[in-house]
């Protein structure tokens, strides 16, 4: 008896440790999963984002479940009995977006993730031109249309959606199909053209411009019965030397698209002023003249002139005394022409650059006196060297080209001296009674913005009728005292 209560005592035992132990497994198992937790997830294969191209297959790309824990699997496990099921479907014939869920369930947990599927239409429409004409076309016929069509992948026939632009040569047609999608093609139309373009020459084909004048072209204009407007097309050859007399042609030409050319010549000519006679003066005579003024002596020199009743020459610039000016010619005596800046580089840097001078010179007398003069006397005179700095030769061309504008230049004879070595009033009376009296016509040189020179005219005047001189102004026809040329 004794025996077996110990048997079952010890099957107690054993069920009691067995209990135990699975009591333990259980508390372990909650206490694992209390701390490892987990989560499932929905990978996709492929993008979510998918476009598919209008007509296309449609192919699942698939998914799968995953199962992350924080303790352990944390790089994931895939459960191969997990259950992924897809709802929603693409329509690959039908344009628009589409939305597929995946859900997946494992145990008590569950997933969810969603692809988009975007049906698109990316292809262009396709025009198809009837053969156009074998033979070229005369230019101006006009066009008729052989006939096109367009058709799209999606929209089917859309030829009366087709926008037809027409140009010369060339027909443009296009299309857009629902989706935007363009399509182009051209048409080239040949055309031969026989007539050649038109130049119209401003002013006709024959100008006379007088030496001096500086010559601007009147202009043109071109057009043609294919290109239009080719004014801006024309190439013009030639060169008019405005200060030399003489004939000359400039020739404009001008060549189509479809190389029909046309040249025109416009002949320019360039004509001198008749050079007027000079005649010489009776018995002795001096001619008083001032360079560089009016200044502010002038005014003073013109009231000796004036008590002694003589009459002078005056060469002047654009010095700011304007009323001078106009006493000076008030007053009977002869003004000219001498320089507006006295500048040697500038006015003898071209002929274009002196004649500029010149007439700008010419404009301020006129405009202060009302007389037009053509008497002038170069900067440093005819004769000067330093001219060949700024330009080699130009007094050659000068002394001519003035001339054969209409202007007379006048050189001297008789240097007083006041623009050197000459500083008082007695210096410049001997330089010029000393020079005087070896001439029976002298041309002197004084300059009025000196007034030692200016205060010897008196005495000079005194000199000149005590020894049987005349004074007498310059004129267009007084004698041509001219120097030597030198450059």
């Amino acid at each position: 008896m004794q025996s077996r209560r110990l048997r079952g005592g010890v099957w107690k035992w054993i069920l009691g440790v067995f209990l135990a132990l699975v009591l333990l497994a259980a508390g372990a198992y909650v206490m694992v999963f209390q701390v490892n937790r987990f989560t499932l997830t929905v990978q996709l294969e492929g993008e979510p984002e998918q476009i598919l191209e209008y007509g296309s297959d449609y192919a699942e790309a698939g998914a799968k479940a995953v199962l992350y824990g924080t303790l352990f699997w944390q790089d994931g496990i895939t459960p191969t009995d997990a259950q992924i099921r897809i709802d929603g479907s693409v329509k690959q014939d039908t344009l628009g977006k589409y939305v597929l869920s995946y859900h997946a369930d494992f145990g008590w947990w569950s997933a969810e993730a969603q692809r988009m599927v975007r049906v698109v239409d990316t292809e262009s429409p396709v025009i198809t031109l009837v053969s156009g004409p074998e033979e070229a076309l005369l230019s101006g016929t006009p066009y008729q249309e052989e006939g096109y069509s367009a058709s799209d992948n999606y929209d089917g026939d859309i030829t009366d959606k087709v926008i037809r632009t027409e140009t010369y040569g060339k027909i443009t047609y296009t299309v857009m199909d629902s989706s935007g999608n363009p399509a182009q093609v051209e048409r080239e139309i040949p055309y031969y053209d026989p007539y050649p373009p038109e130049i119209l020459l401003a002013e006709g084909n024959y100008l006379t411009i007088e030496t001096g004048t500086f010559f601007s072209d009147p202009g043109f204009t071109a057009k043609d019965n294919v290109d239009g407007d080719m004014t801006d097309q024309v190439a013009v050859e030639g060169e008019v030397i405005w200060y030399q007399p003489g004939t000359y042609e400039l020739t404009y030409s001008v060549t189509d698209s479809y190389d029909n050319e046309t040249v025109v010549t416009r002949t320019v000519e360039v004509t001198a002023q008749p050079r007027v006679e000079t005649r010489q003066p009776d018995g002795k005579v001096i001619y008083l003249t001032f360079d560089d003024g009016p200044g502010p002596y002038t005014e003073e020199l013109l009231a000796v002139l004036a008590k002694y009743g003589v009459k002078a020459t005056f060469f002047v610039t654009d010095s700011g005394y304007d009323g001078v000016m106009k006493k000076i010619v008030d007053q009977g005596h002869s003004i000219g022409i001498h320089t507006v800046s006295h500048d040697y580089g500038e006015i003898y840097s071209s002929p274009e650059a002196f004649f500029a001078d010149l007439h700008r010179m010419q404009d301020i007398i006129r405009e202060n006196t009302g007389v037009t003069t053509t008497l002038m006397r170069f900067p440093g005179g005819s004769s000067n060297t330093v001219s060949r700095r700024f330009d080699e030769g130009i007094m050659t061309l000068l002394t001519e080209a003035v001339q054969d504008a209409g202007f007379q230049y006048f050189d001297w004879n008789v240097d007083s001296n006041d623009a050197g070595g000459a500083k008082k009033a007695k210096t410049v009376f001997n330089n010029v009674t000393e020079g005087v009296s070896r001439q029976r016509i002298s041309v002197v040189l004084q300059h009025d913005i000196h007034p030692y020179s200016v205060e010897a005219v008196e005495e000079i005047i005194l000199w000149g009728l005590d020894n049987g001189y005349s004074f007498l102004p310059l004129q267009q026809d007084s004698p041509n005292c001219h120097h030597g040329v030198n450059n």
